[in-house]
């Protein structure tokens, strides 16, 4: 089992580098379902579904299907690692697929991932009993039988009917061997993924067999088998614990969060002009930039300094299309009609600390006619 859990963690670490890296293609978001696990068994009723898609492009939405009906669709925010959880509720026992694929900005859709759980008591209908035809009536004698005319002697005792009435036995039978439960045991404890990045979300379940009586899972009281996705801030350590028969037993887990200390990750930074008129023939530039961040990217901001005057100011926001983003500069509306103007771009992340990066120096010329 630890095994299987090191190697989980090491494709999901490999996918989200290779998502990172990688140029754009037409293949599509990896995809993965972190819960229901293929091969749960689940309790009927309410049930969440919780599913991560990387894309070096960005991943726009998330598709979630039941036995190939789509259950629901689910937007993303276009980072390239996208994740979400949807409510599902089956209706009756059985056996079902559960499936789920998602898209990248650039309209590919990735290959789908697939898990088949059964849910409640799925009752096998018993093979009907064969139906047996009634035997044929047999033939009667040819000939009828002539009946004997000897007239059989009655006997001429008269049989003694016994004097002692028979006493029936006195056995008691033992009192039943009183069983003992089996003891609580916790089976498992497990986090799928046990290391994740600042902002992102594990699962984590558990199986406990015996004769519990209470079971408690970080202070909450729950079932088995059971799981939770939680969404730690830093390296958290959850406990399970449960009484029954033989006391209280427990198990602690520990998730890592590797914390996210640097700003967005800025290249491709272009503008479709080099130098643009302000008065008579008034035009503008358009600044573009790629910038990705692990944690998610919250702004991009252009900053502009005009050469010989300095004082650098906030000339506009840029907007998202994925990982892509542009900001169109107008110098009319700048009141700045001639000169050099240089920028700067700087890039906020999604972290808890708000970590920043800077790109500079790019420049285009400004005539005033």
């Amino acid at each position: 089992m630890g095994r299987t859990i090191i190697c989980c963690v090491l494709v999901l670490v490999m996918g989200l580098v290779l998502a990172a890296c990688a140029p754009s293609s037409t293949q599509g978001p990896t995809t993965w379902l972190d819960q229901p696990l293929d091969g749960a068994r689940l309790p009927l009723g309410s049930q969440e579904v919780t599913a991560h898609a990387s894309d070096g492009d960005g991943v726009t939405s998330l598709e979630f299907y039941v036995d190939g009906a789509l259950l629901v669709h689910a937007p993303a925010g276009g980072s390239v690692l996208e994740d979400a959880t949807v409510g599902w509720n089956p209706s009756m026992p059985g056996v079902y697929a559960v499936s789920v694929k998602a898209a990248d900005s650039q309209g590919n859709v990735g290959a789908e991932a697939k898990a088949v759980v059964t849910v409640g008591e799925v009752v096998i209908p018993s093979p009907p009993t064969p139906s047996v035809e009634p035997a044929s009536s047999p033939l009667p004698p040819a000939t009828t039988p002539i009946p004997p005319t000897v007239t059989p002697i009655p006997p001429t005792m008269t049989p003694v009917p016994p004097t002692t009435t028979p006493v029936p036995p006195t056995f008691t039978p033992p009192p039943p061997t009183p069983t003992t439960p089996p003891p609580t045991t916790i089976v498992s404890l497990l986090a799928n993924p046990a290391q994740v990045q600042e902002g992102e979300c594990t699962t984590i379940s558990w199986r406990v067999e015996g004769s519990p009586t209470e079971i408690y899972f970080d202070g909450e009281g729950v079932t088995s088998p059971d799981s939770r996705n939680t969404c730690p801030t830093e390296t958290t350590t959850y406990t399970l614990m449960a009484r029954g028969p033989g006391g209280e037993v427990s198990q602690s887990l520990t998730v890592s969060v590797i914390l996210d200390t640097a700003g967005p990750s800025i290249d491709n930074v272009g503008q479709s002009e080099n130098y643009v008129y302000c008065l008579t023939e008034p035009t503008e530039i358009e600044i573009s930039a790629r910038v990705s961040d692990p944690s998610g990217v919250s702004s991009v901001d252009l900053y502009c300094t005009l050469v010989d005057e300095g004082g650098e100011e906030w000339c506009g926001g840029f907007s998202r299309s994925g990982n892509n983003w542009s900001v169109t500069y107008i110098p009319l509306e700048h009141a700045i009609c001639s000169g050099t103007m240089q920028y700067r771009i700087r890039a906020t992340d999604d972290s808890a600390g708000g970590n920043v990066s800077w790109w500079g120096t790019g420049s285009f010329g400004i005539a005033d006619y």
